[in-house]
């Protein structure tokens, strides 16, 4: 299970090492990152992805906006290799899309992490951080 934050930096190369604090949830030497709904890298170990990907793969062809989700989720996602020093290699298709800076924040989410810029990450976080009571209170309340 993912959780906790770590910051880290991109080199020159687009590489990131992966922090010891996720490393053991990547099992197999791959992971696999795509675009995220807010702004941000989605990164899988693979059984989960597996699993997004076929909930996606069964969505209907009929509907556009499935297509359009389709299409968006497939296009934009990526098979990386974990090297021998715990790095992956971020595309750069993905980093220049979401204009991540050299210095980002790693965020667990429960079955895969994000990979957000630092800057953009401090303002998600404080705007979260002010609306926690009342949003959790909210949804909380929903399943009563």
């Amino acid at each position: 299970m993912f959780i906790g934050k770590k910051e880290q930096t991109i080199d020159d190369k687009n590489r990131m090492v992966l922090p010891t604090l996720y490393r053991n949830d990547f099992q197999g030497g791959e992971i696999y990152v795509t675009l995220g709904l807010d702004h941000c890298i989605e990164a899988f170990p693979t059984s989960v992805y597996g699993k997004k990907a076929q909930f996606i793969a069964g969505l209907d062809e009929f509907d556009p906006v499935a297509r359009m989700t389709k299409r968006t989720f497939m296009s934009n996602t990526f098979c990386l290799q974990i090297d021998s020093h715990n790095r992956i290699l971020l595309p750069r298709e993905l980093t220049e899309k979401l204009s991540l800076g050299r210095k980002v924040v790693i965020v667990g989410v429960m079955d895969h992490v994000e990979i957000w810029d630092k800057e953009e990450y401090e303002k998600q976080e404080a705007f979260e951080q002010e609306n926690f009571s009342k949003n959790a209170q909210e949804l909380m309340g929903r399943r009563g």
